[in-house]
């Protein structure tokens, strides 16, 4: 019986020996032909989950056109609503009414009667 506290060795040897120039031609060709194989499978394999990507991207697109569509009107409400506070703000203080461009504002002065009658920008 074994030392059950020895550790067991397992050791593996081959004698594999070259073989001759036919043994040699016959594994390039299987070799060859295992891997032209393997990459015809590939291809399909490929294929294959190119098709179920589209398939699952077509469903998820299909099953929410609904919450797309009420985005679309969220967003489109709450642009309405910016307008109409942005309107109701100006009409509520005319004097803060003006061109605005990049940050800078102009806004038009009072006419001066000794200039003449159109304000100046």
């Amino acid at each position: 019986m074994q030392d059950p506290n020895k550790p067991i060795r397992l050791q593996f040897q081959a004698n594999v020996q070259g073989g001759g120039p036919v043994a040699k031609f016959i594994a390039g060709v299987v070799g060859l032909a295992v891997i032209g194989v393997a990459l015809f499978l590939s291809v399909f394999v490929f294929a294959g989950l190119l098709v179920v990507g589209v398939l699952a991207g077509g469903w998820f697109w299909w099953r929410t056109r609904k919450l797309r569509k009420q985005l679309r009107e969220s967003i489109d409400a709450a642009a309405r609503e910016a307008l109409r506070q942005a309107e109701a703000r100006t009409a509520a203080n005319p004097a803060s009414q003006g061109t605005v461009i990049e940050g800078d504002f102009i806004r038009a002065k009072p006419a001066d009667p000794a200039q003449g009658s159109e304000p100046r920008r």
